[in-house]
């Protein structure tokens, strides 16, 4: 009897940011991209017309009979102990019958989630009390690696042993997504920075990283009604494989267009100009002229200010330099509707897929791990957010938006956060959906209209002239905020006195109902930069 087996990863979020030093991030990211590949499973003796799925954390590959599957299963898990410590994975095996191969999914995919409740958890000894400690993830050192020019080494893990072998392949993984170079500017290269130092930041100032992570709307309820309808219809196993495959490949074409489109906004912005200095610089082009923002360059290879650090499934992580995450962010989203997902859709149409998106503004070397935690528990308020709406207003409401400046408990839920900082939600109107025609505060009217451009001369709290010529007024505004609504407009009055000020489309006291959203605009005040986006100059960003 046929059987499916399905490998399923754990804890990839942990098992990445373990180290907080970017390069060892970025090869634990390789690892778990690698150990479910299409290349390394066909490597490691599965053959391509058995391999269902690969790729996200995760892959489905069919076998003869149960025997076999359980043969390969202990080769490969052996390999993968070896070769990815600490790197936890499920395994189910699933024996179906022929012609039912859609109901063999559906049942897999049971299996896994009870694999995952039932398993015992891994408790290794892993050392002694005398065992000295790694100095990246405190596990017990079993080497020592030193690098160019340091004589004492560091003392590692063998999780971070193996990861430093495998540098050069996840920095490789990432070159498909670099344009190549400047039309007018032959010679230079790019490179995605392997230091949050050289990622654009101001000397002198303390820097913030964004930790931008998006993930894909109901996808897994489109996959479940896909299956579900395969099994209804009775579609035959050659179907099946022909629409999964389908499917998937598509969804992974998305998300490559998606990182893409980010990285080429990036590039289209580049300019070379002096700076205050006088000195030629690599800088972002639309940036005001007072803002130090040269990026690194080293024997003509210019250091992007972004890095991507996951990207399956429906899934994108990256760091970048903080003033720009909310935009590329936005830019990310967007490029989600570019395209669409075959048999995914209603009656097993054409699927559009949305996503909401988190952001996680924090100082340049905070945790890794938990800065992530805190993008992934922003990008799910953006999500609770989002189906609270549809479900009142029986809409589709697309992408949405959430983030948050500095670090948080761990303990702490957006829920408490906002709770504690903005008076539950009164103090504050995020999430907010990119763009929506019934509900007039999204996104973009905050960066464009409430926000406003950087230029002077411009509406908005960044151009109104009141504004920009007491910028102590518009920070003066949170504590107002916290006052309420009547001392807001007490205030407007007397400023309107020397020179008539507007809040755009807000209300005279800055609330709309119970809610304001001039914390949220006065917060980003000095720090969301627009990159500008009619920056393109002929570059070439193939």
């Amino acid at each position: 009897m046929a059987v499916l087996t399905g490998i399923d990863l754990l804890g990839i979020q942990r098992y990445v940011f373990a180290s907080n030093r970017l390069k060892d991030v970025l090869a634990a990211s390789w690892m778990v991209d690698h150990v479910v590949s299409k290349a390394n499973l066909i490597e490691h003796g599965i053959t391509e017309d058995r391999i269902i799925l690969a790729g996200g954390g995760n892959a489905i590959l069919a076998f003869e009979d149960v025997s076999a599957a359980r043969t390969w299963t202990t080769r490969y898990t052996r390999w993968l102990l070896d070769s990815a410590p600490g790197l936890e994975i499920v395994v189910a095996h699933q024996p179906y019958d022929s012609q039912k191969l859609a109901w063999a999914l559906k049942a897999l995919a049971i299996n896994l989630a009870r694999a995952k409740l039932e398993r015992r958890p891994s408790a290794p000894q892993l050392g002694l009390s005398v065992t000295e400690s790694c100095v990246l993830t405190e596990l017990p050192a079993i080497t020592i690696i030193k690098d160019q020019g340091d004589d004492q080494g560091e003392r590692v893990s063998a999780r971070i042993a193996k990861q430093r072998e495998h540098l050069q392949d996840a920095k490789s993984r990432w070159q498909q997504f670099l344009p190549h170079q400047f039309i007018h500017v032959p010679g230079w290269r790019f490179a995605f920075p392997d230091d949050l130092d050289v990622m654009g930041r101001s000397h002198g100032e303390t820097s913030l990283v964004g930790v931008v992570h998006i993930d894909g709307n109901s996808l897994g309820l489109a996959i479940t009604q896909w299956v579900q309808r395969c099994i209804e219809n009775e579609v035959d196993d050659a179907h099946v494989r022909l629409e999964y495959r389908a499917w998937s490949s598509k969804l992974a074409e998305l998300l490559a267009h998606v990182l893409e489109t980010v990285v080429t906004r990036v590039v289209n912005a580049l300019v070379e100009e002096p700076n205050e200095r006088g000195v030629q610089q690599w800088m972002l082009r639309g940036m005001p002229a007072q803002l130090d923002f040269p990026l690194q360059t080293h024997q003509e290879t210019i250091s992007l200010p972004i890095r991507p650090i996951l990207l399956g499934g429906d899934d994108l992580t990256f760091v970048c330099d903080g003033r720009i995450a909310l935009d590329l962010a936005v830019t990310a989203l967007n490029a989600f509707g570019a395209q669409t997902i075959p048999h995914l859709g209603e009656d097993g149409g054409e699927m559009r897929l949305t996503a909401c998106a988190g952001v996680a503004l924090v100082k340049a070397h905070a945790s890794f791990y938990r800065s992530y935690e805190l993008a992934e528990r922003l990008c799910a308020s953006a999500k609770y957010a989002r189906n609270s709406y549809n479900k009142k207003h029986h809409s589709e409401s697309g992408s949405w938006l959430d983030w948050h400046i500095g670090s948080v408990r761990p303990s702490d839920t957006i829920t408490e956060l906002r709770k504690r900082q903005y008076a539950g939600d009164k103090l504050t109107m995020r999430p907010y959906p990119l763009t929506h025609e019934a509900r007039p505060q999204t996104w973009a009217w905050l960066d464009r209209e409430l926000l406003g451009p950087v230029e002077a001369a411009k509406q908005g709290l960044r151009g109104a002239d009141v504004w920009a010529n007491s910028r102590s007024r518009v920070k003066q505004l949170d504590g107002l905020v916290h006052a309420g609504g009547d001392s807001i407009k007490r205030q407007l009055e007397a400023w309107n006195v020397q020179l008539p000020a507007r809040l755009s489309s807000a209300s005279s006291n800055g609330f709309i109902g119970p809610r304001t959203p001039l914390l949220d605009a006065t917060e980003l005040l000095d720090l969301h930069l627009r990159l500008d986006r009619d920056s393109d100059v002929g570059r070439d960003a193939s």
